[in-house]
C-alpha cells in the first residue's frame, strides 16, 4: 500500500488507483462548502481505476448522496449514526473526473 496525503481535486499520480479512503473537507476557514466534498467525491472518481473502490466518512447531514450516485455505479452506505455515516463505492464513471 501506498498512502498520498494530497488535495485530490488538482492531484494526478502516476497511475490510477486502486482506492481512495477519505474524510473530505466541507470548510474554507470558518465557512460550510459542501461543494468542496462534492468535488473531492468528483475526484476520487477521476483518480479511481474501473474497478477501484472509495471509502467515505462525512458528516451525517452533508448531501452527499446524489454526487456519489452521480460519480459511481454502486454506492452503499455501511453505517453511520446520528454524526457521521460511512459510504462504500465502487465502479468510478469516468465522466465524474
Amino acid at each position: 500500500a501506498q498512502f498520498h496525503w494530497q488535495d485530490a481535486r488538482n492531484w494526478t499520480p502516476e497511475a490510477r488507483l486502486d482506492a481512495v479512503v477519505m474524510n473530505p473537507p466541507f470548510h474554507t476557514g470558518r465557512t460550510a462548502e459542501p461543494e468542496l466534498g462534492r468535488d473531492f467525491i468528483r475526484a476520487a472518481a477521476r483518480l479511481l481505476k474501473p474497478s477501484g473502490q472509495l471509502w467515505m466518512v462525512a458528516n451525517r447531514h452533508l448531501p452527499y448522496e446524489t454526487t456519489l450516485g452521480s460519480c459511481f455505479g454502486d454506492v452503499t452506505l455501511v453505517t453511520g449514526d446520528n454524526r457521521f455515516k460511512i459510504f462504500h463505492a465502487r465502479r468510478p464513471s469516468r465522466q465524474a473526473g
